[in-house]
């Protein structure tokens, strides 16, 4: 399968890990390319955005329905190949629930994790009934655009209220369909309970997010033995909100922690 894997990559020698980004569904690479690529470069990391079969310029889109988180895992482990280190991935939404399986079955192939609003490992049925008592014309909203039966992407459910009406209507139209067979599986379990996590892991929630709560968030954090971070006033695209430097914030100062440093991320601490 050929896939779309944006990269922007730091002047001078590099010292510090790759970091592989994971689009949510509905979206591709593009989503980062506004502000993680080029804000993470410029600290010395290089950067590389996936998107998974079916979405951005990667092939598939025509057998989009037909794809399930599987075959997105199988994409990730394909990125990682080429890109020859362990990276840490970075997974948003959707590519939180595919970090989690990454986790859960691949994590000698990664350095650590940052789930950012991520599908919660035992779905998010309870937080999509939720939203449909609470915001149903832009629930039915979003289904009509995913089978092609209405143009307007519900941009309300996704971007910040603070964000300019040029942008949302930008990244709209960037907006896709999602596979059937993946937003199924989104109502599952993604992982189960218990397994050895011997990898970093960095939960990121939003206070403004439409689709998760923060007890959601939370619950997260606790399946990965590590306290959830909710960023105040941040909507479900922190990577697109005004205020995405908070949550860059919170994700530089994890990239710190001594485990991620004098780490050789081929296999091995560095001689």
């Amino acid at each position: 399968m050929k896939l779309e894997i944006l990269s922007c990559l730091p002047q001078g020698k590099r010292q510090r890990v790759p970091l592989l980004f994971l689009h949510g569904a509905f979206h591709g690479a593009w989503c980062w390319q506004e502000n993680f690529l080029p804000y993470f470069s410029a600290q010395g990391f290089p950067s590389y955005a996936l998107s998974f079969r079916g979405h951005g310029t990667s092939e598939g889109r025509e057998e989009l329905n037909t794809f399930t988180l599987e075959d997105y895992l199988e994409d990730t482990l394909q990125a990682i190949g080429l890109i020859g280190e362990k990276p840490v991935l970075i997974g948003h939404s959707m590519g939180g629930a595919v970090a989690q399986m990454i986790i859960r079955a691949h994590q000698d192939k990664i350095a650590a994790a940052v789930l950012l609003a991520s599908i919660p490992p035992h779905g998010m049925l309870k937080d999509m009934l939720r939203l449909c008592f609470t915001r149903f014309r832009s629930v039915m909203r979003l289904a009509l655009f995913n089978e092609g039966k209405a143009e307007c992407f519900p941009a309300e459910l996704f971007f910040s209220a603070a964000l300019s009406v040029e942008k949302k209507e930008e990244f709209a139209k960037l907006s896709q369909p999602e596979s059937r067979k993946a937003r199924n599986r989104f109502m599952k379990r993604i992982v189960t309970i218990r397994f050895n996590k011997e990898i970093p892991v960095l939960v990121l929630g939003g206070e403004k997010d439409c689709f998760l709560s923060p007890k959601a968030v939370s619950a997260t954090g606790q399946m990965y033995k590590t306290e959830a971070v909710i960023l105040s006033g941040i909507s479900h695209d922190m990577m697109l909100d005004p205020a995405w430097q908070d949550a860059a914030a919170e994700i530089i100062k994890f990239l710190s922690l001594p485990a991620l440093q004098g780490k050789n991320t081929r296999g091995g601490d560095e001689r």
